[in-house]
């Protein structure tokens, strides 16, 4: 009778991990090709890290959607390592990394010093003025033109 009871005790508790394990397992969204160009006072905007993050209320689990700028400006999104981006509603952010030139004499043994060279003027998510809907299907954007 014991031997019963423990049995049922540990099927049933095995029964309500593996849903809990389902329940917090789920599938991942499907992704859609993303492609646009930045370009910077009129000319193409190589090497920028171009970031869409969702709109509203977002998952902390959630991987942001990037894309590094060619040197015609033109990018292609991926998610984590997967090419696109889940349908939805996004800000943008564009940072463009440059080596700030070391200061005469002055030896150092860290990374080189870098800025953005846009000045930050795109890096906030929360004062984004770039609004992107991805649909599902092929996405070819309009030019981010930024001034």
């Amino acid at each position: 009778m014991h031997c019963l009871r423990f049995r049922l005790l540990g099927i049933g508790s095995l029964l309500a991990l593996t849903s809990m394990i389902n329940l917090s397992c789920s599938p991942p969204k499907a992704l859609n090709p993303v492609r646009g160009k930045v370009v910077h006072k009129g000319q193409p905007l190589a090497g920028a890290l171009v970031t869409f993050h969702s709109k509203g209320k977002v998952d902390v689990n959630t991987i942001p959607s990037t894309g590094f700028t060619e040197a015609d400006g033109t990018f292609a999104l991926t998610t984590g390592t997967k090419g696109g981006a889940p349908t939805g509603e996004y800000l943008v952010t564009i940072i463009c990394s440059e080596t700030v030139p070391a200061k005469k004499g002055v030896i150092s043994t860290g990374p080189p010093e870098t800025q953005d060279r846009l000045n930050s003027a795109y890096s906030d998510k929360d004062a984004s003025k770039i609004v992107v809907t991805v649909k599902p299907g092929e996405n070819q954007l309009e030019p981010f033109d930024l001034k």
